[in-house]
Parts: C-alpha cells; sequence; structure tokens
C-alpha cells in the first residue's frame, strides 16, 4: 500500500484534494492506520481515482459522480460519453474557430477602410461564356468548402481528373436573413450527366471588374471594399442583372483552406 504522499504522486492529485474526496465518500482510503491516522491508499484505487477524474471532465458535479460510482457505470458506458463529449468538444472549437476567422476577416475589412491605398489591381475584362456543370444552394457562406468538396467528387466520379476552377455564382436572397442564393460551377468540356443535385448549364458572358487575390471561400473578402472604391472612381455601374462571381483557382499549400481567387463585378459596358 501507498502513503497518501506516495499516492498522491503516483496520481497527481494533490493530497488535499485526496483528503476532501475521503470526507465526501468518494474515495475512501483502503486503511487508515488507527494510532497515527495516516492513510493508506493501493494501486487498485487509482483505477477509482481515473474514474473520478473522467466525470469530471465530462462535467459532472461531485454529488453526480459519487452517485456514478455506486450505479458501477461500465467502462464501455463511460468510453461512450467520452466519445460524445469529444464530438461536442470538436463541434465547438470548429464553431469558435470560424468565429475567429470570421473576426479577423471583418477587423481586416476595417483596417482596409481607414487606408486610401489598395494593394490590388483591378482590371476591365470580358468573360467568354461556358459550359459549366452546376450545383445551387440556399446556404450559409461557411458551408461553401464542403460545397466545393461535393463539386469535385462529382467531377472525379464521372471521369474529371486534374485541378479544375470553381466559379461560386452569387445570386444573393433577398428574403434570407443569413443565407444566400448561389451556384456552385465548373466548367467542361464536353457532356456531364444531370442528377436532382447537379445541372448542366450555360453561364453568360460578361464584362467585369476583375482582381486577383488570396481568400477562402467560407468567409467575406475584403477586396469589395477595393472593388467598389475602384468602380465609383472610374464611373463604372455595376450591372443590376448579373450575378457576381469569385473564381477559386487553386489552393495555397501554406494558408489553410485559402486560394488564388479572382473576384469578378459584373459592369454596365
Amino acid at each position: 500500500m501507498f502513503k497518501i504522499s506516495e499516492f498522491a504522486k503516483l496520481s497527481q492529485v494533490p493530497p488535499k484534494t485526496l483528503r476532501f474526496y475521503d470526507q465526501l465518500g468518494l474515495l475512501r482510503p483502503a486503511h487508515i492506520d488507527p494510532q497515527t491516522g495516516y492513510r493508506y491508499y493501493t494501486s487498485e484505487q487509482l483505477l477509482v481515482l481515473h474514474r473520478i477524474l473522467a466525470f469530471k471532465d465530462l462535467g459532472f458535479s461531485l454529488d453526480q459522480i459519487k452517485g456514478l460510482l455506486r450505479e458501477r457505470i461500465s467502462s464501455a458506458e463511460v468510453r461512450g460519453m467520452f466519445r460524445m463529449k469529444q464530438a461536442e468538444t470538436q463541434t465547438m472549437i470548429r464553431t469558435e474557430l470560424e468565429r475567429l476567422r470570421r473576426i479577423e476577416a471583418r477587423l481586416e475589412q476595417i483596417e482596409r477602410g481607414e487606408a486610401d491605398d489598395s494593394p490590388y489591381d483591378v482590371v476591365v475584362k470580358r468573360v467568354e461564356p461556358m459550359k459549366a456543370i452546376t450545383l445551387e444552394a440556399v446556404t450559409a457562406r461557411s458551408d461553401i468548402p464542403d460545397l466545393l468538396d461535393e463539386v469535385d467528387a462529382y467531377m472525379r466520379r464521372n471521369g474529371a481528373s486534374g485541378t479544375f476552377p470553381r466559379i461560386v455564382v452569387w445570386h444573393g436572397c433577398p428574403e434570407c436573413e443569413s443565407n444566400i442564393q448561389l451556384e456552385i460551377a465548373c466548367p467542361i468540356n464536353g457532356d456531364m450527366p444531370e442528377t436532382g443535385r447537379f445541372r448542366v448549364k450555360r453561364l453568360p458572358e460578361m464584362v467585369a471588374a476583375s482582381v486577383t487575390h488570396i481568400s477562402r471561400p467560407d468567409l467575406d473578402s475584403p477586396v469589395s471594399l477595393d472593388l467598389g472604391r475602384w468602380i465609383e472612381r472610374n464611373g463604372y455601374e455595376i450591372r443590376p442583372d448579373t450575378p457576381s462571381r469569385e473564381v477559386y483557382l487553386s489552393p495555397r499549400e501554406d494558408g489553410e483552406g485559402q486560394y488564388v481567387t479572382e473576384s469578378l463585378m459584373p459592369l454596365i459596358y
């Protein structure tokens, strides 16, 4: 058996905590010396202590843990609880990371707004009509990467290889509060089978203000400010009946989820 100081060293739980667990009836010492009052523990009690700590990590109170220990929850049930908690925590982390990225993007937009110069060159170009496979959705911008992956998988299932540009056509959604109506399009040369999700369409030609930059598909880009300023300063008007587009040309190896992107704003020309 181990003295409380030895057991504390083995378990990395302070003696004060072990005494508290004894008072609560969570973890009684295996033996208490009647003359000295010293507490002694066995190695098997490490298993009980680990279970107490596991339940604490799952968010249970000490009173709840006391009841769970009495019920003798099986190891399989504890593993199931941890897997559920793991999934919840992973979802929370992803949500908070997305929130952080949105905050960073908004900060960049604010900082860009305070500067008069633009790091991007805007040009006017004619975009030729193109045949494309398209996937329509009313969704949040944060879902665009999953839609891009879905289009990629469809293309490869139907014989496409290598890398190909993916186009987001922004239709807008006046009735939506937070979602956006959009199409994910991928240019094709020949024929592709249509499904309930995928349609073959011809994207019309347009004249557009074009700017190439680095962006993430799931985040608003501050480049819209540069486009807006350039259009105003050069006396152009945005064509109201033609959706804007973002063309994701190639992923950056050194940037998480970032792409070389061409933003296209249709102009009356």
